[in-house]
């Protein structure tokens, strides 16, 4: 067991690495991380698309303020998204491409 894993086992108490449970500590630090930048969520009920602002993490929700939605009058909702239903992410990061602005078709 790596330095890394065997840290993450303490952590968690039991000793024993439980992939949920890094998988929720790792995807949740990510997102806390990242608290402020700009993030394209594709959650799988729907299927549902947010694109927004990161505005925190509470254990293992991520709070998103939407700017765009796939539902046009969810535009501007704070959406609380359970880490496990998240399909794909991708938070925006310096120097890396942008989250197009899907509104008006045009990619700047």
């Amino acid at each position: 067991m790596s330095d890394d894993l065997a840290k993450i086992a303490n952590e968690l108490g039991d000793g024993m690495i439980n992939i949920n449970n890094v998988r929720q500590s790792v995807v949740s630090g990510y997102f806390q991380k990242n608290r402020g930048n700009r993030a394209l969520l594709l959650i799988f009920q729907f299927p549902f698309l947010i694109i927004g602002k990161i505005e925190g993490v509470v254990s293992d929700y991520v709070v998103i303020e939407a700017e765009v939605t796939n539902v046009t009058e969810l535009d501007g909702e704070k959406f609380r998204v359970h880490i496990d239903d998240i399909e794909v992410f991708y938070i925006e990061q310096p120097g890396k491409p942008k989250i197009p602005d899907i509104r008006n078709g045009k990619h700047d």
